[in-house]
């Protein structure tokens, strides 16, 4: 497993600065924000810029929402971005109805346009990673499954997160029944279940082992995804990195 860390952990920073510090502290790769970040500042000078670093661009952390009325207008301009940064992956959103109060005509067009951004992504060589999150269909367990199950395509897997109001025990079934279909990870916590203060990954209120413990051969990426306030920005991501690389198999070669 390798370790990267999302830009958006410090998106009030530039990108620039971002990558420098993800280096000095030892990350494989970066995320790149799908905002800001790729607003202020070309793909392939982001792309450089890690180079030089010697760091990988995993995913572009895009904010391409299936099943939105956006979705046609974005599909072509998001993907060029990705391979602008040399990206492998590109992350998607799935719709915008959570999973069991949604209906059948969101569902249908969600499951059409991942086909069509994962065939698309596909044929430039790209994966599409699906953030797991509330207010989409893949905000639980089943909801994730049968998504990424109807779309059924080697290069469309999960961005596996645990969610911050899903009880300990139910996020360490999760990351069983989804490790299979997942092929991303994002890292974050807070100190108490449904609660809004980040906190260092050593002290999130689920067991942060016990969930990553079904990834144990997973050969992607965990990425650190927001980080705590209470310690300077480096200190927080330099802490979150050794926790990580703490509890997972390191794969990244020399």
């Amino acid at each position: 497993m390798n370790v990267g860390l999302c830009t958006i952990s410090g998106k009030e920073r530039g990108v620039e600065e971002v990558i420098d510090l993800a280096a000095d502290v030892g990350y494989d790769g970066v995320e790149i924000w799908g905002k800001d970040h790729v607003a202020d500042t070309d793909p392939e000078r982001i792309a450089e810029r890690a180079a030089d670093a010697g760091l990988e661009i995993p995913t572009y952390g895009s904010y391409l929402r299936c099943g939105s009325e956006e979705f046609d207008d974005e599909l072509s301009e998001k993907l060029a971005i990705a391979e602008g940064l040399g990206a492998d992956m590109i992350r998607v959103w799935a719709g915008s109805q959570e999973y069991g109060d949604h209906d059948e005509g969101h569902w249908k067009q969600v499951v059409a346009d991942l086909e069509r951004v994962t065939e698309a992504a596909s044929d430039r060589g790209l994966s599409v990673t699906v953030e797991k999150h509330a207010n989409t269909v893949t905000n639980d367990l089943e909801g994730a499954r049968r998504l990424i199950e109807a779309v059924d395509h080697e290069s469309c897997g999960l961005n596996y997160q645990p969610g911050f109001s899903i009880p300990a025990a139910e996020l360490e079934r999760e990351a069983r029944a989804l490790e299979s279909i997942s092929n991303q990870l994002h890292l974050q916590g807070t100190y108490e279940r449904s609660g809004s203060e980040r906190a260092p990954l050593a002290e999130v209120y689920y067991d942060l082992e016990a969930v990553l413990d079904p990834f144990g051969d997973f050969e992607g990426y965990a990425n650190v995804e927001f980080v705590t306030q209470d310690r300077s920005y480096r200190e927080a991501i330099a802490a979150d990195l050794e926790t990580v690389r703490s509890l997972v198999s390191y794969s990244r070669s020399a």
